[in-house]
């Protein structure tokens, strides 16, 4: 029987519809007042002074990296558990991604293993929140100060976080948010950098705009700039997000709360439902922790190996059941084994071949956490899984 159970999906009203068909009737599509109230409204969030919108969460980690002057010969720290794509920025921008390991219980970046990586050459540390979960952070946080060293923290998975009532984004120098379509809120895709440094925060407008010092709304004191060589301040990408995802994400941004409730719901009836199910391990969330879900991902038993484990997704693949490996080591990937030689990462090496990243949207009714949670645990049968 098919269930046809996507891994992830949106959670878009009438109320985003609406917005964005305005945009598209108003007078300016790009870096416009709703991208400025979009800036403001995630800044605020995040009880930051400046926010910065481009038109993905990775084209703001590139520009932010790229302000904050990391390029050829700089060495940055980041998680060996995390999506890739921020390593792939590090590699492009000619420095060195660094990978540390990972804790065992949170799947975030150890502190201890930071501070063994660090050396001469380090230039900023890159801290995610996995699948939205802030534990540690402080830690990570120590060290840089310890260390002198800039905190980039990547709240990607994590907007609305809270560890110990401290959301997340104000534990860094600059902060990075997603908001493309699988995130908690979606602008349709999109990324904010939010910091309290007025100098980086003007270099990240200027990047996001081919380097230009104004934009299509420029203000009676810039009326009497001209020419091209007046405007351009450096050289920048053209990444700056439209006056249509921005509407998306102010409304979004308005259901915060009532999405992060009902995410919290799907949640616990997983964990109701797989809790104490054999070979199966469900998020640790400590008590000073205030999450907000990114995803649900579960761990297998030691006794499951990653090709048992790839057989499990394909089971619930055949059941058209959403999952996927969240994450691989990264220093794991054969891309960027040139970069990974001498990475010692046995912990995020050994959980990521076991993590299945299940089923996990806002509107997820219960009913379908039964039938995940069900043909999941079939899945995990030995001897049946794989004719399941």
């Amino acid at each position: 029987m098919s269930s046809n159970i996507p891994l992830s999906c949106a959670h878009i009203t009438d109320r985003e519809t609406r917005a964005a068909s305005d945009a598209l009737l108003g007078e300016q599509l790009a870096l416009g007042p709703l991208t400025a109230r979009f800036e403001q409204a995630v800044a605020t969030h995040a009880n930051g002074h400046y926010g910065i919108a481009t038109n993905s969460p990775y084209s703001a980690m590139h520009i932010a990296l790229e302000a904050m002057g990391i390029g050829h010969g700089d060495e940055v720290v980041i998680p060996a558990f995390a999506f890739p794509a921020t390593a792939s920025t590090l590699i492009r921008l000619g420095a060195s991604p660094v990978f540390a390991d990972c804790d065992p219980r949170t799947m975030n970046m150890d502190a201890t293993d930071l501070a063994n990586k660090i050396t001469d050459k380090t230039r900023a540390i890159i801290a995610t929140h996995t699948f939205g979960n802030p534990a540690g952070i402080d830690a990570l946080t120590r060290v840089a100060q310890e260390q002198e060293i800039p905190l980039i923290e990547d709240a990607s998975q994590a907007i609305g976080s809270q560890l110990r009532g401290r959301k997340v984004g104000t534990f860094g120098r600059v902060a990075i948010f997603a908001f493309h379509g699988n995130a908690q809120l979606t602008s349709v895709d999109g990324g904010v950098i939010v910091t309290d440094d007025d100098g980086l925060a003007e270099q990240c407008r200027l990047k996001r705009n081919h380097g230009f010092a104004s934009d299509p709304t420029m203000g009676t004191d810039e009326l009497h700039l001209v020419r091209t060589d007046e405007l351009m301040q450096s050289t920048g990408h053209g990444v700056r997000l439209s006056e249509v995802h921005a509407a998306v994400g102010n409304v979004q941004m308005q259901r915060i709360e009532e999405i992060m409730q009902k995410r919290d719901q799907v949640a616990q009836w997983y964990m109701r439902r797989l809790g104490g199910v054999a070979h199966i391990s469900c998020p640790t969330v400590e008590g000073d922790v205030q999450m907000s879900w990114d995803g649900y991902v579960v761990r297998l038993s030691d006794s499951f190996t990653r090709d048992e484990r790839d057989e499990v997704i394909r089971g619930l693949h055949r059941h058209e059941i959403g999952a996927a490996d969240y994450f691989q080591s990264i220093t794991s990937l054969p891309l960027f084994a040139n970069h990974t030689k001498n990475a010692q990462c046995p912990i995020s090496e050994s959980i990521s071949e076991r993590t299945i990243a299940l089923p996990f949207f806002t509107s997820m009714t219960q009913r379908e956490v039964d039938i995940v949670s069900q043909t999941l645990e079939l899945m995990l049968t030995r001897g049946t899984f794989k004719d399941a």
